[in-house]
């Protein structure tokens, strides 16, 4: 794991084919993708998954994660089953919060396969919204389950992403850096209201070991600017961290 790497949610490219993805993300300097699910099913053909990756070898890309997936009684099995065979280092998911059968059987799959479960706080109204309904999960679990910390659902629940990050410390297993305006507007991560210094600084301090993945849900037909703009935002604050 390599957590200096800037990386990207392919969902940002969700109208473009993966290998677009992947070139794009190259071209403004990530060096990690966390794979959407639609662009890259768990069964997709073995040759084709194997054809992706060659792909982003090529272009100096790893797949740091998968996700977000969603957990059901076989615990995603098969979900991350794929995702050790993409040599992820985590898998970002949703689970019920009252399904502990299917969160221990996604735990006992994860740690079989060598995984991070996070999971993924989706914004207000959703099971997820709040710091404290995430830890209420993860508290007294194994240590591979934790949260994926997406920052801009956190600010659109009234939620402080450094707060968040500082709670969860060592349960923050992976990141969507997100953010928004006061007015709530997606802007490039770094352009609204994260303080994203202050969370880069917070995930380090909490131990974390994996991409910095940036998620922008905006200009979906032509992300790349903002893209570019975001990278080098966190490049520039990855320097004081």
């Amino acid at each position: 794991m390599r957590s200096a790497d800037v990386g990207l949610q392919s969902y940002t490219y969700r109208r473009f084919p993966l290998r677009r993805a992947i070139e794009e993300a190259a071209a403004v300097g990530c060096r990690a993708l966390e794979v959407f699910p639609g662009h890259l099913p768990a069964d997709t053909p073995q040759a084709e998954v194997d054809a992706v990756l060659a792909h982003a070898r090529a272009h100096g890309i790893r797949f740091c994660g998968y996700g977000v997936v969603g957990v059901g009684p076989d615990g995603a099995e098969r979900d991350l089953r794929f995702a050790h065979g993409l040599g992820c280092d985590y898998v970002s998911i949703d689970v019920r919060p009252d399904d502990r059968a299917a969160q221990r059987a996604a735990i006992a799959h994860a740690e079989a396969c060598g995984l991070r479960l996070g999971i993924h706080n989706h914004g207000p109204g959703h099971h997820y919204s709040t710091v404290d309904t995430v830890l209420a999960q993860v508290e007294g679990m194994p240590a591979c389950f934790g949260a994926c910390v997406d920052t801009g659902h956190f600010l659109r629940a009234g939620q402080d992403p450094v707060e968040a990050v500082v709670r969860l410390g060592a349960r923050a297993l992976a990141v969507h850096l997100k953010d928004f305006t006061a007015a709530g507007a997606e802007v490039a991560p770094g352009a609204g209201r994260l303080d994203l210094p202050a969370t880069l600084r917070a995930l380090a301090r909490s131990g974390f070991s994996t991409a910095y993945v940036l998620e922008y849900e905006a200009d979906e037909h032509d992300p790349t600017p903002a893209v570019r703009a975001a990278v080098a935002a966190v490049a520039a604050a990855l320097q004081a961290v």
